[in-house]
C-alpha cells in the first residue's frame, strides 16, 4: 500500500513525473539499442574484445563532459541542463546504426557517452532539488522510471527485431518520439528549482563518501555488464533467439523497475544497509545462476535476480551522498556518478579481454565476485 500511494503522488506531481519521464527517456533509449547489440555485433563482425574495446566510447564520453557538465549546469537553470541534455542525447542515439567498423562504432558511442554524462548529471542533480524544494522521495522512484524504460526498450527491441524493422529506422524513430515527448514536457521542466552542482561532475570521493564510492563501483559494473553482454551472453552461450536474447535485459529491468518502485519503503523500514547488503547478494547469486546453468530460462531468470537485487543500490547511494553533512549535495552525486563512469569504463575491455581469452562465462563470473565484494564492504562499512 505505501508504494501505492507513494506511486500515486509522484504521478500527481507533474515536477516529480517530468524528472521522472527523464529518466524513462534515457533508459528506452539504450534498452533499444542494447536489445539489438549482438546484431550489431554480427554485423561488423566483432570478437568479444574488439566489441568491448569500442563499448568503450561510452564511458570515455562521459569522462570527459564531467569536468564541464557541472560548469554548465552551474550557468543554466535546472530545467534548461535537463532540456539541453535530453535533446542532445537524442540527437546523437542513432549514431551507431551507421557505424561501418569498430572505429566508427567507438566515436559514434563517445558522442553518446559525452551528451549521456550531461543529462545523467542534470537529471540526478534535477531529482534531489525536487526532493529538497518539495519535501518529497522520488529518487528511488526516479530510478524505477529509469528501468522501466530500459524493459520497455528491451522488450519492444526483441519483438521489432523479429518483425525485420531495420536496425537504422528503429534508433531513429524511437529518438524521434523523445524529442517530441519532451518538447511536450518543455514548460514543466522549465520549472524545476535549482540545484547548484557544486563545481566540477567530475568528483574524486571525500574521505565520508569512500565506501560508497567503492560499492557504486561494484554495482555500477554490474549493471553496465548485464546491460552490455546480457543479449550477448544468452545468444551465443544459451543459443537463444533474438527475442529470447533481448528478454534477459527486459527481465533485469523490470525487476529494478518494481525494486525501485518499492525502494522508498524498503529504506524508511529497512534503513540502508541491509537492502545494498542484501541486493549486492541476491545480484550475485543471479549471476551465478545464469553462468551455471547455459539455458535461455536460467539466463532470464538469473539476469532478472540481479535486477532485483541491485535495484535498490544505487538510488540509496546518490541519496544518501546528496544528504551527507559537510559535502554539497552536487559534490556527493559527482562523486557516486564519478565512481560509476570509472567502473564503465574499467568494464568493457575488460570483461571482453577476460571473454576473448577464457569465455563470456568467466567474464560475467568477475562481475559475480564485485558484487560479493561489494557486500564484504557494505557489511563491514558504518
Amino acid at each position: 500500500m505505501h508504494m501505492i500511494r507513494t506511486v500515486r503522488a509522484f504521478a500527481l506531481h507533474r515536477p516529480s513525473l517530468a524528472a521522472g519521464l527523464t529518466f524513462f527517456t534515457l533508459s528506452l533509449l539504450f534498452g533499444s539499442w542494447l536489445g539489438r547489440l549482438p546484431e550489431m555485433q554480427a554485423a561488423l563482425m566483432l570478437s568479444e574484445g574488439q566489441l568491448g574495446l569500442a563499448l568503450l566510447g561510452l564511458p570515455v564520453g562521459a569522462l570527459c563532459i564531467m569536468p564541464f557538465a557541472g560548469w554548465l549546469t552551474d550557468r543554466l537553470s535546472s530545467g534548461q541542463a535537463v532540456t539541453l541534455s535530453t535533446l542532445l542525447f537524442c540527437c546523437f542515439f542513432p549514431l551507431p546504426a551507421f557505424a561501418s567498423g569498430p572505429g566508427w562504432l567507438f566515436a559514434g558511442l563517445m558522442l553518446i557517452g559525452l551528451t549521456n554524462g550531461f543529462m545523467n548529471i542534470s537529471m540526478n542533480a534535477a531529482a534531489a532539488a525536487i526532493e529538497r524544494e518539495c519535501q518529497l522521495t522520488i529518487m528511488s522512484i526516479c530510478h524505477g522510471m529509469f528501468s522501466l524504460g530500459a524493459m520497455v526498450g528491451a522488450g519492444s527491441s526483441g519483438l521489432i527485431a523479429s518483425a525485420g524493422v531495420p536496425l537504422r529506422m528503429h534508433l531513429v524513430t524511437v529518438a524521434l518520439l523523445m524529442v517530441a515527448l519532451h518538447l511536450y514536457l518543455r514548460p514543466t521542466v522549465s520549472q524545476f528549482p535549482k540545484e547548484s552542482s557544486g563545481g566540477s561532475s567530475f568528483a574524486l570521493p571525500p574521505r565520508a563518501l569512500l565506501g560508497l564510492a567503492f560499492v557504486g563501483f561494484c554495482i555500477m559494473i554490474g549493471e553496465g555488464a548485464v546491460a552490455d553482454w546480457g543479449a550477448i551472453y544468452l545468444t551465443k552461450v544459451s543459443d537463444a533467439s533474438p527475442l529470447l536474447a533481448s528478454m534477459g535485459y527486459a527481465g533485469f529491468s523490470c525487476a529494478m523497475a518494481l525494486g525501485r518502485f518499492a525502494g522508498d519503503g524498503i529504506r524508511q523500514q529497512f534503513g540502508q544497509q541491509r537492502p545494498v547488503l542484501l541486493g549486492s547478494l541476491l545480484g550475485a547469486a543471479g549471476l551465478l545462476l545464469a553462468i551455471l546453468v547455459p539455458v535461455p530460462v536460467a539466463g532470464i531468470l538469473g539476469f532478472t535476480l540481479v535486477g532485483l537485487g541491485f535495484s535498490s543500490v544505487v538510488p540509496l547511494l546518490f541519496s544518501a551522498a546528496a544528504n551527507t553533512e559537510g559535502i554539497p549535495s552536487g559534490t556527493g552525486i559527482a562523486a557516486i556518478a564519478s565512481a560509476g563512469t570509472i567502473g564503465f569504463l574499467i568494464a568493457p575491455p575488460l570483461i571482453g579481454w577476460i571473454s576473448e581469452h577464457f569465455g563470456l562465462p568467466f567474464g560475467l563470473g568477475f562481475v559475480a565476485l564485485l558484487s560479493l565484494l561489494a557486500a564484504l564492504a557494505t557489511r563491514i562499512s558504518k
